[in-house]
């Protein structure tokens, strides 16, 4: 099951509606609303821009993020995306994440771990850059308790 998902800094413009509909009409982003509101309020609203026949997404307020999509290898659908930025030498946030639904927890697809797999990649791209030294969830630091915190880091 792990070789049906690709990680990639882009998606196809063809993809724009399935873009849309993981970053703004999420079925699991109930789960997070408050921390959803807290980081648009802090680093701003993401929003999805195209690139020539490739799709990204950045953030309103931030001039240097980066974002990495979950994609189906077989149909190119965008199903996961973290947006993260390095605000200082050592550290890098990510500021937003979505999963769509089938592979949140719950979901019919929840035990591909996709969240766990995405921030891994996130992390394993981030460690060629120099002097970085911990990857911080913006989501869970700022909502939940210090332990599921640790969990976090841990995982990742």
């Amino acid at each position: 099951m792990r070789d049906m998902i690709e990680f990639r800094s882009h998606v196809p413009r063809s993809e724009r509606k399935a873009l849309e509909a993981l970053v703004f009409f999420n079925a699991c982003q109930d789960r997070y609303a408050a921390c959803i509101a807290e980081a648009v309020e802090r680093f701003g609203a993401p929003e999805i821009v195209a690139d020539g026949d490739r799709l990204r997404v950045r953030v309103i307020g931030l001039s240097d993020v980066q974002c990495l999509f979950a994609v189906e290898r077989d149909t190119g659908r965008p199903v996961g995306l973290a947006v993260y930025m390095r605000p200082d030498l050592e550290h890098i946030t990510v500021v937003h994440l979505s999963i769509a639904g089938q592979y949140a927890s719950g979901g019919e697809r929840a035990a591909e771990q996709l969240l766990l797999r995405l921030l891994r990649e996130v992390r394993r791209s981030t460690r060629r850059m120099k002097g970085v030294r911990r990857l911080e969830l913006f989501y869970i630091k700022e909502r939940a308790s210090a332990n599921r915190w640790r969990e976090a880091k841990a995982l990742v």
